[in-house]
């Protein structure tokens, strides 16, 4: 990758090679930025929109492609080797909130060519500008071409001069008039499409000017370096604090330890280049989900950047690196936007703020309720003395115990089946991290006639297992909390074998000195069933993933 991501072509065939993949950071899984309101005249404004164009533009696909049609003229810096393209900034800027933008250049000799027809007929929104000097006329003759060939997709034109000269008809459905083609008037224009309320900075001036105005904090590429514990762990446990508090707390062991995982996990960092300090950071980890080992389960588990420097492109430099690194590795079936094992968090927590937007544009469906696309799921307590069950009198058809190296084939093979029909990918991880080992008593298993038909993971913070070390939340709690997660059950036997089998977990915990029970990462069904067990909510989160 380089430092730009504009580049010109003379073949219709070559949309690659346009990508513009530049933007602000996401500031993390949960914060994002806002935007304050400009009242009055400012660096652009929506001169018309008759069709309602802006709002169709507003409501793209990923996958959708926007054609940004620029002029080639000369830059406004004043600087004579500079050579860059003025309209670059716009192209960042529009990929800010949309990941699809392919930048192809016109002269105004030649105008509208057949090899911009062929990208105006592939792409689903034309954005078409002109760079007029005062009292220019607009070369309509450009417009209309485009516009015929659009096949009426959503065809906008930008006019960048001082001011839209009212006298000459402009027959165009939607027309944005800017103050010439600065930075900081085409970050405006590129907030104006996407119907965003674009921040003043304070070299802005409050009029529509044609004066050209440098901005130096523009979002650019930063270099991504693979994270050092020693040096960063710090710095990135004080990028945890700033943006993640309440419940979600973490001490610097707990978040060391959670982000040391050899040979699973990947973390990167932008730092600055003067003071070594982060930031951004974005961990990822891979965790197996079948027997086989051939397939994997990514995850981007922390995306986080420093309050004062975002959008300046940092997250966006942070996202797109790692998940290029883990689309390329062998196996990974599911990229996820959170993270199961081990549990930072296992998505965006509800009750915190963060730029959905910008996830959004990312591939991110966040806003539904169906699994991998913003579905509810919750981390539940349960005080034992709510327990509706007395030791021992459990009713239940099924017989549970503790598993023995013996059951482990047949509790692996009950594991890939259910987590896979639950879409629980890691899960199956979690078991293998058992086996042959003191900790496999503490997998609980539920038996009829013989068969294992449920299996669930117990530990306590002191257990000496690696299940708690994924699982930092019930230990941050209390001591006396106890844990249980990685349920599965024979669909047969769902309701009887949930009753008996959380008993026995109970049972088992209550034996090792705990009061309290935390189960994680249930789905809204089961949030509701065992609320009238006696569970209480701790946490709500999206489930949010998407497959390769």
């Amino acid at each position: 990758m380089t430092s730009s991501h504009t580049r010109q072509s003379t073949s219709s065939e070559d949309e690659d090679e346009m990508a513009v993949d530049d933007e602000p950071e996401a500031p993390s899984p949960i914060a994002g930025p806002s935007n304050t309101t400009r009242n009055g005249n400012a660096l652009a404004i929506v001169f018309r929109d008759a069709s309602n164009w802006l709002h169709h533009i507003r409501s793209l696909q990923e996958t959708d492609v926007i054609i940004l049609l620029t002029p080639v003229v000369i830059p406004i810096n004043p600087d004579p080797t500079d050579l860059s393209d003025p309209f670059e900034p716009l192209g960042r800027s529009l990929a800010k909130r949309h990941s699809r933008i392919r930048q192809v250049p016109y002269t105004q000799r030649n105008g509208i060519t057949s090899t911009h027809l062929g990208f105006i007929k592939r792409g689903h929104v034309i954005i078409l500008c002109f760079a007029l000097k005062p009292g220019q006329q607009i070369p309509l003759e450009y417009a209309e071409v485009t516009f015929a060939v659009s096949d009426n997709k959503p065809c906008i034109i930008v006019v960048c001069c001082t001011p839209i000269d009212s006298t000459q008809a402009i027959p165009f459905p939607t027309v944005i008039q800017t103050a010439g083609y600065s930075p900081p008037a085409l970050e405006f224009t590129a907030a104006l499409i996407f119907g965003e309320q674009p921040s003043p900075s304070p070299t802005q001036p409050k009029q529509l000017s044609s004066a050209p105005v440098i901005d130096s904090q523009a979002p650019r590429l930063w270099p991504v370096e693979q994270w050092n514990e020693s040096r960063d762990i710090s710095s990135v446990l004080e990028l945890w604090n700033q943006n993640i508090n309440g419940r979600f707390t973490l001490d610097q062991p707990t978040l060391a330890s959670l982000l040391r995982r050899p040979g699973y996990a990947k973390h990167y960092v932008v730092r600055d280049t003067k003071t070594g300090v982060i930031l951004g950071i974005c961990a990822t980890y891979l965790a197996y989900v079948d027997k086989e080992g051939e397939k994997l389960i990514a995850s981007v588990a922390m995306l986080l950047v420093r309050s004062t420097h975002r959008q300046l492109g940092i997250g966006l430099s942070l996202h797109s690196h790692a998940v290029t690194q883990l689309k390329r590795t062998r196996g990974v079936i599911r990229l996820q936007f959170g993270s199961t094992f081990p549990r930072i968090l296992y998505g965006p927590p509800s009750d915190i703020q963060f730029n959905e937007e910008w996830f959004r544009r990312r591939g991110w469906q966040l806003n539904k309720e169906v699994p991998g696309q913003g579905q509810a799921i919750y981390d539940l307590v349960l005080d034992f003395t709510k327990w509706p069950y007395s030791v021992g009198s459990s009713t239940s058809i099924p017989s549970f115990r503790p598993c023995t190296q013996d059951d482990m084939m047949k509790v692996l093979d009950l594991v890939e089946q259910s987590s896979a029909k639950q879409a629980k990918m890691g899960w199956f991880d979690q078991y293998t991290s058992l086996m042959n080992g003191p900790n496999v008593k503490d997998i609980i298993l539920g038996l009829e006639k013989n068969e294992i038909i449920a299996t669930a993971l117990t530990y306590t913070p002191s257990c000496g297992s690696p299940i708690p070390s994924n699982l930092p939340w019930a230990g941050r709690i209390g001591g006396d909390v106890g844990g249980v997660t990685c349920i599965c059950i024979s669909p047969s036997n769902t309701l009887p074998a949930m009753n008996g089998l959380l008993d026995a977990c109970v049972k088992n915990l209550q034996v090792q000195g705990m009061k309290r029970m935390f189960i994680d990462g249930v789905t809204a069904t089961e949030h509701d069933y065992l609320k009238q067990l006696g569970f209480e909510e701790w946490a709500r989160y999206r489930d949010v993933w998407k497959d390769t």
